[in-house]
């Protein structure tokens, strides 16, 4: 993660608040229960982050930070778009299947629908993904699908697979590679390649 800008007791602060966040939800979650988990005051929490809701926004772009910026130069490093989408697909399975923290965080906000804070992590992670990856979603989808709908199908495979995990485990054909990222990430990217476009006509 980014400790650009961060004094070292506030990186202590937000990266001890995420995982206290994610398990209880924002309103479960008070500055002293961060104060204590960090071992500082009340006092010298508040000398850093003026308040709980500046706490969580920030705790947020720290979290997802790297992760987006990133993306953009790495869907440009493949020359082919099966590449690239298979690029996209690792994205979402490092938010949403390598990082437990961040997966808990998105699903809690998603599920509790605060504006304020749904508007955050449009603006500053699906916005951002969605126009980043804009170009090969237009080339594979073309006039076969949506896609904006193609744009959230990719993120439903990926989440689906670890939030069917605890079944899938148990079910005949189970083996470790299913849990390999570049293993899903090239299933999940040549299911979705090889079915909008079977003849490889996009080169």
């Amino acid at each position: 993660m980014n400790n650009s800008g961060y004094s070292k007791t506030a990186v202590k602060i937000l990266e001890a608040s995420l995982p206290l966040f994610a398990a209880r939800g924002y309103n479960g979650v008070a500055m002293r229960d961060i104060a204590q988990t960090v071992g500082i005051t009340a006092a010298a929490l508040y000398n850093h982050f003026s308040g709980k809701e500046t706490l969580y926004f920030q705790a947020l772009e720290y979290a997802f930070a790297d992760k987006v910026d990133n993306l953009a130069a790495e869907l440009t490093t493949a020359d082919h778009p099966e590449g690239r989408l298979r690029r996209l697909v690792a994205f979402w399975i490092d938010i949403l299947g390598g990082d437990v923290i961040l997966r808990a965080l998105l699903q809690r906000e998603m599920s509790d629908a605060d504006e304020q804070r749904l508007r955050l992590l449009l603006d500053r992670i699906f916005r951002p993904v969605y126009e980043g990856s804009e170009t090969i979603i237009s080339a594979l989808a073309r006039d076969r699908v949506d896609g904006h709908f193609l744009f959230f199908a990719i993120l439903g495979l990926v989440l689906s697979h670890y939030q069917l995990a605890p079944i899938r485990k148990r079910l005949p054909g189970a083996r470790p590679e299913h849990e390999a990222v570049d293993w899903i990430a090239a299933q999940i990217a040549q299911l979705l390649y090889r079915g909008l476009d079977p003849n490889g006509s996009h080169g």
